[in-house]
């Protein structure tokens, strides 16, 4: 590399520094530290610092900086430290985005960072008892280095974020999470490719400038599903449902009959009065359980949404109009079941209704007669809870 390209490189990698310290500096403004965004953050800052020494060995190859073993061995430990941070943290951040349950666990950490520090002690132990093999006298770098300490731990990372993330995206029926979930593991698939590029083309900055490509996209995607996830229960919201309701569906294109759903909970301004708002919020919490589980039993997959409240919508896509009756009838035997698993100390209820959406009708006259419905639903499931004596 010559001092003149060397110039371009550091002009590249300052610019991409620059990019993710934006990012950073932008979620501590926002105050955002939830679990998942502590280790988004942390990915961002392995970016920087590997760019950075990336950088410095840029200078080396170039001759400006002088090529000594130390140093030599010194920037390449570095780059093995930092890549691996980046795809750790990454790993990380996927299981907190995804809601991975085995994350509770108290050996987890220790178990996930395995990878990280056999890596870390491997290249120490390796080079403490065989120097000359890592660095040659005249401080030349073995290229075996690439394959067996440099990206071995990252690999890992990157197939296992890969693997799960298109697992969960294949079961979940949450529109805003599929999306999330590819996106997550997408990542690891560029990340993999423009290193590849990196280790044949060591002369250009590509590393560097896909990387910051990838998270820019993903951050700018990432924050405009923020705004179109309900926060409390983890489905679509409003915004999400006029978005998908724009869209010409593979759903329409089938020709199947579309259907909108309406869900309200019963009797829900008692649970507050009695029991106070966070019990409430529990209570939304299992209907969209509840919701979540019961529309696995549709043969096409609807789109699931708070609407507002305690009110919830499913736009549901089907040939035969009593897949629906049956639908409403698992919901109610979904939510018995979570609400004896989670002893609730009330009857939580709903009332459902539904009607077809004619294909250039607007959504808010079907809306209508799908409240219409709901409304007798509700007025039936009233007097058996009077019944019941719920409270």
């Amino acid at each position: 590399m010559s001092r003149d390209y060397l110039f371009f490189y550091f002009e590249a990698t300052i610019f991409c520094v620059l990019i993710f310290a934006i990012m950073l500096l932008n979620d501590y403004r926002n105050g955002n530290r939830q679990e998942k965004q502590v280790y988004l953050d942390r990915v961002i800052i392995a970016h920087i610092f590997y760019f950075l020494n990336d950088l410095a060995w840029a200078a080396v190859l170039s001759a400006f900086l002088p090529r000594t073993r130390a140093l030599v061995v010194l920037v390449n430990f570095l780059n093995a430290f930092f890549l691996a941070g980046i795809t750790y943290n990454w790993f990380i951040y996927a299981a907190a985005a995804e809601q991975l349950s085995i994350r509770k666990n108290k050996h987890f950490f220790t178990v996930v960072g395995l990878p990280y520090y056999v890596e870390i002690i491997v290249a120490i132990v390796w080079y403490l008892a065989a120097p000359t093999f890592w660095v040659s006298e005249t401080a030349e770098l073995n290229p075996l280095y690439y394959p067996l300490i440099l990206l071995p731990a990252p690999m890992i990372y990157l197939l296992v974020t890969f693997v799960i993330s298109m697992v969960r995206a294949w079961k979940t029926h949450i529109y805003a999470e599929r999306r999330l979930y590819l996106q997550i593991g997408i990542f690891p698939l560029v990340i993999s490719f423009f290193g590849i590029i990196q280790l044949a083309l060591l002369d250009t900055p590509l590393f560097c400038l896909g990387c910051t490509i990838n998270m820019l996209v993903f951050y700018l995607n990432n924050t405009a599903d923020q705004i179109s996830v309900d926060p409390l229960t983890r489905l679509n919201n409003r915004n999400q449902l006029l978005h998908y309701l724009s869209q010409d569906t593979a759903h329409r294109k089938k020709g199947l009959r579309e259907y909108v759903v309406m869900i309200d909970a019963n009797n829900f301004k008692q649970i507050n009065d009695n029991y106070g708002h966070a019990e409430g919020d529990h209570a939304l919490t299992l209907i969209a359980e509840a919701l979540i589980k019961a529309i696995e039993i549709m043969k096409e997959a609807p789109f699931l949404a708070r609407y507002g409240g305690d009110e919830f919508i499913i736009i549901a896509c089907t040939e035969d109009e009593t897949e629906l009756s049956v639908l409403r009838e698992e919901i109610r035997r979904c939510l018995r079941e979570v609400c004896k698993k989670a002893a609730t100390p009330y009857r939580l209820s709903v009332a459902v209704g539904y009607d077809e959406l004619g294909r250039d009708e607007p959504f808010a006259v079907c809306q209508q007669r799908a409240d219409q419905k709901l409304y007798e639903d509700k007025r039936r499931e009233k007097a058996i809870a009077a019944e019941e004596k719920p409270f």
